[in-house]
């Protein structure tokens, strides 16, 4: 397959606790087979969700996205969308953090992996993989080495390897200057231009102008999330030259030829002279002015560019000064229009307020045995839940599937076989008890954003800090609770992680998010082995912070105090939970 990438109202949201949340979109473009493009933007503005868009690891809320001829996304056998697997064996991309795509435990296994859905012969992957990797300038003997092991450079270096090995059409590649020297950077600066010799095109995500815009056949911009015209990289050049979008470089070469320093270059087709031919520049300028300092011609804003030396890598945070808008995406933010945030009353309310509010709540409402009770208690849970709305909408797909569970276990456990019937007494009673436990499984929700695990760490200490003195382990305990609150999220993120790998490099056409069956046999072991080395991590870390330290004086960042606002909140869950089981014997 060949063709141009089209994107047509391709638009991409994230679902947060205040609704669904535009990242991108509707972006309309194209990027041409052949050409090199540069995606530039300020942070946040959609570079990188722009291109795991085009790699299909994200889902596209609206809008198509094409490669030639044939969409990204088609519909399958039951109607449902999935990717177009010969469109993802097309496309490579390269994540922005490389660490974030390994899990084997060998670099040749990491190769192994990306080209198993090329289903290559042995003899043809090991040379494919030896080309790679020399191209990438990775010396053959890490082969059998740990990717986690490698260095921050060598690592982007096998994420580049581990896509050239598969030979796509069209790589999708997010800051790949990010950590190489100027030797590594030089090599993909090589291997780019080997990719557009054969045909190939790539869209590239990048700060880095200084390193990419001399290669790059067009610049695109992204602005808040939308895709503004791709133009000629010569012209974006020439109209950026002055100003504070445009690389070192080229301020540096606006600011010398403005002096009347005449820079002459070896071909037209360049951007900006190489070092040696801005040396002999400022070397006439010296000879012509031998009293002057040859540095005060380049003004000081733009001197560490000249240091560096043009066509070199550069730190540079560039681009279209007048329009630098950063995109954010608020999890819990506050808006008058979807209630209070779970930020707001965690630091507003005691956790243990909280809890034990909860608690009072959860009890009454699984003491109710009548369908009057479970009114009440809904009615209440209505009230409780109405101001924090916003926490609760992200776990709707999940309150749906437990009620669809409660009606079918209901509808089941009132069919009766002899004779066959159904008993009306039995599916209610069964009905009543798991709405009791919904109602308090919707209480609960909120309270994961509520009650942060430090402040429940904190909570533990202050509450039971007394029983140190018999011996009793209160810290370590309540460290242990404030772990496995920060583990069990961390389960499910790495899950989340093999997904993505499975999709990025397996080019699995799976719903995202979730791994096809063939992988999970495979991806056991390396999951768990993952959770080892974020085990091992977090030790680390707790042992740099002291914990563990029997002489350590420990020193507290806040202390809980327990205030009115805590005392009414409890009170105001003891006269709920009294009037609810009230209403249970009363009716």
């Amino acid at each position: 397959m060949s063709g141009n990438w089209t994107l047509e109202e391709a638009a991409v949201y994230a679902v947060t606790a205040s609704g669904n949340k535009r990242i991108i979109g509707p972006v309309d473009g194209s990027f041409r087979q052949g050409r090199i493009t540069l995606l530039a933007g300020a942070n946040g503005a959609g570079k990188s969700t722009l291109l795991e868009t085009m790699a299909g690891l994200r889902a596209l809320q609206s809008g198509s996205v094409a490669l030639g001829e044939s969409s990204l996304w088609e519909k399958g056998k039951r109607g449902k969308m999935r990717l177009n697997r010969s469109v993802l064996l097309d496309t490579g991309i390269s994540l922005q953090h490389s660490e974030a795509q390994w899990f084997a435990p060998k670099v040749s296994e990491e190769f192994r992996f990306s080209l198993k859905p090329y289903k290559l012969p042995e003899v043809e992957q090991e040379e494919r993989i030896r080309k790679a990797m020399k191209a990438t300038g990775l010396p053959l003997q890490l082969a059998d080495a740990d990717p986690w092991t490698l260095s921050g450079g060598q690592q982007r270096r096998l994420s580049l390897a581990c896509l050239l090995a598969c030979q796509p059409k069209w790589l999708l590649l997010d800051e790949p200057t990010s950590g190489l020297d100027t030797a590594g950077v030089s090599q993909l600066l090589d291997v780019l231009r080997v990719h557009r010799e054969a045909g190939g095109g790539a869209v590239i995500s990048t700060h880095d102008l200084d390193a990419l815009l001399p290669i790059a056949d067009e610049v695109a911009v992204m602005e808040d999330g939308l895709l503004l015209q791709a133009v000629p990289a010569a012209e974006w050049a020439a109209a950026h030259a002055s100003d504070g979008a445009a690389p070192q470089a080229l301020r540096v070469l606006a600011e010398l030829q403005r002096t009347g320093i005449e820079i002459s270059r070896n071909s037209k087709a360049d951007l900006w002279p190489s070092s040696s031919e801005l040396a002999r520049a400022l070397a006439s300028q010296f000879v012509r002015h031998p009293h002057e300092e040859v540095q005060e011609v380049i003004p000081r804003s733009v001197q560490p560019a000249a240091a560096v030396g043009m066509g070199h890598q550069a730190s540079s945070d560039v681009f279209i000064s007048e329009h630098r808008l950063q995109h954010t995406v608020t999890i819990s933010g506050t808006s008058p229009y979807t209630g209070v945030s779970a930020a707001g009353l965690a630091s507003r309310f005691d956790p243990r307020a909280l809890i034990l509010s909860y608690v009072l709540l959860a009890a009454a409402i699984l003491m109710q045995g009548r369908w009057p009770g479970i009114a009440a208690a809904a009615l209440l849970t209505g009230v409780v839940l109405f101001p924090l709305r916003a926490q609760i909408r992200p776990w709707i797909k999940v309150i749906r599937a437990y009620s669809i569970m409660i009606a079918a276990i209901a509808f089941i456990a009132g069919i009766q076989l002899k004779p066959f019937g159904f008993e009306w007494t039995n599916a209610q009673f069964t009905l009543l008890r798991f709405s009791g436990l919904l109602l308090v499984m919707l209480l609960g929700l909120p309270m994961l954003a509520m009650v942060t695990p430090l402040r429940v760490q904190r909570a533990i200490e202050q509450t039971f800090g007394w029983l140190s003195r018999f011996k009793v382990p209160v810290s370590s305990a309540a460290l242990t609770v404030t772990l496995i609150f920060r583990f069990i999220p961390l389960l499910g993120s790495e899950w989340q992680r093999f997904a993505t790998i499975a999709h990025a490099r397996g080019k699995a056409t799976t719903q995202l998010g979730s791994l096809p069956v063939a992988m999970l046999f495979p991806v056991i072991i390396p999951y768990i082995r993952s959770l080892l080395r974020l085990a091992e991590q977090l030790a680390d870390a707790l042992e740099a912070r002291g914990i563990g330290n029997p002489n350590g004086k420990p020193t507290r960042g806040f202390v809980l105090q327990f205030t009115a606002r805590d005392a009414l909140l409890m009170l105001a869950a003891l006269l709920s939970a009294t009037l609810l089981i009230y209403v249970n014997t009363a009716v």
